[in-house]
């Protein structure tokens, strides 16, 4: 993780806090101009003293995502970390008409603080019935969402029909329930979310 963040990564901070205040997300993005990544470090402490730590591996899901399903057959399955430039976001009709369509922006989701200033598109993937990846749009800014660790996501313009990249039943990849990320090169060579993941 610090080889990765001293040598790799763009210049980012990386706090390591033992209690997450619910605001300190937000004051971090809003005063920094670099990524901040928060990594949480719960200690447990039996009644024998043994000690345990639980933290979530750092930008695991992320690394996940790049390597499609953490499964890296061959080397043009893997890709670069610093070349993500896409978040697919899960989204329900009703708020994909109203939010990703209408107002052009999609919002309370968690961004890693050091992959988003590399974030440069937003797609769409719409829940059954349409299980399928639909619209992609260019960010124009991501910003705190209220007073939680979330971000709004605002787009430059609206977004534009792609694919469809579809959810293939009994596949590699499952239907998305949570932000995953990629890159538009991935988005627009597939047709199936196991070609992207």
């Amino acid at each position: 993780m610090l080889e990765y963040l001293v040598f790799e990564a763009p210049f980012a901070a990386l706090v390591i806090i033992d209690e997450m205040p619910d605001d300190l997300q937000n004051v971090l993005a809003k005063k920094s101009q670099f990524g901040v990544e928060v990594l949480e470090l719960q200690r447990y402490e039996s009644m024998e003293s043994d000690r345990f730590y639980h933290f979530e591996p750092f930008l695991g899901d992320v690394v996940e995502d790049v390597t499609r399903g953490g499964i890296a057959r061959t080397e043009g399955d893997r890709v670069d970390l610093a070349e993500v430039d896409t978040v697919v976001v899960p989204a329900r009709e009703r708020g994909f008409q109203e939010t990703f369509i209408g107002e052009n922006r999609w919002y309370a989701v968690r961004i890693h603080g050091t992959v988003r200033p590399q974030i440069k598109y937003v797609a769409a993937y719409r829940v059954a019935p349409f299980s399928a990846i639909t619209h992609l749009a260019p960010v124009k800014s991501i910003e705190p969402w209220k007073d939680t660790n979330k971000v709004v996501i605002n787009f430059s313009e609206p977004a534009k029909e792609i694919g469809p990249i579809s959810f293939v039943k009994g596949g590699r990849v499952t239907a998305l329930q949570n932000l995953r990320y990629t890159t538009r090169a991935r988005l627009e060579a597939a047709t199936t979310l196991d070609e992207v993941w």
